[in-house]
């Protein structure tokens, strides 16, 4: 299993995920639900994907975030959710700023989650 977690400054877990452009991409070891790999994925601006789902030719190209499992953020509207509904990839919005502690907890069943909200 693979998470992605927003975090523009890399300490704290990043709000409005579509216009992020740094993930930590966690790799789990699902028999014994540990963090085997955290690695930076950091995206060029063409990549974001607000900028991939607005104003790219082609929405759906391979891309780095459609392979992961889940993509913890503090905030995301429901278009973003949506679509990434539709590459199989789980998104869940918490009040939790930590990025470790907030994998531990969803791997635990217990991160608090809050509902997508829109953007303007």
């Amino acid at each position: 299993m693979k998470i992605a977690v927003s975090s523009q400054n890399l300490r704290t877990i990043s709000a409005h995920a579509g216009k992020a452009s740094r993930f930590y991409i966690y790799t789990i070891d699902e028999q014994n639900k540990q963090v085997t790999n955290r690695e930076l994925l950091e995206l060029s601006p063409p990549d974001i994907l607000h900028n991939r789902f607005h104003k790219s030719d082609d929405p759906w190209a391979p891309h780095p975030l459609f392979e992961v499992d889940v993509v913890i953020t503090a905030g995301a509207g429901p278009g973003f959710v949506n679509r990434l509904a539709t590459q199989n990839t789980r998104v869940v919005i918490t009040p939790e700023q930590d990025p470790d502690i907030a994998v531990a907890l969803f791997l635990e069943g217990s991160l608090p989650q809050l509902p997508p909200a829109h953007h303007h």
